[in-house]
């Protein structure tokens, strides 16, 4: 995905699903969730689609919303897994509500829009695309 097509993104499932790809999650569907839970736990983190909202499952961990494009919460996920990987982010709010994200040292990677969750969530994604840490 270019810097471009990042940047086009809207918040929301669409996001969110990307995010999740691009931090190495598997994508399954409801019946394999099911199908899984009932023989062991999830090896790694799994993205579910239930409807047009996502479930994060994790080894020993809860089950939680995967929405980090629109919610606070969302959004500390994605800042624990990237500085899991190195990443420091740097977000900074300007005076009419934009926020800008900036994770590790490329600033040609930063980002300015509405929203925190948002900010992060394309931050993450462009800092992904780099490759490298902070």
């Amino acid at each position: 995905m270019t810097k471009q097509e990042i940047r086009n993104l809207q918040s929301g499932p669409e996001m969110d699903r990307t995010l999740g790809l691009a931090l190495g999650y598997e994508e399954i569907l409801v019946y394999e969730d099911l199908e899984r839970r009932q023989k062991s736990e999830h090896e790694r983190g799994t993205i579910i689609r239930y409807g047009i909202r996502y479930i994060l499952r994790r080894k020993d961990q809860p089950a939680v919303e995967w929405s980090p494009s629109t919610t606070w919460e969302g959004m500390g996920l994605v800042v624990e897994e990237m500085q899991r990987r190195g990443f420091d982010l740097t977000l900074r709010m300007f005076g009419g509500g934009n926020y800008q994200a900036i994770f590790g040292l490329d600033w040609t990677n930063e980002t300015c829009t509405g929203t925190a969750p948002y900010a992060v969530a394309m931050g993450a994604l462009l800092a992904l695309r780099g490759g490298a840490s902070g």
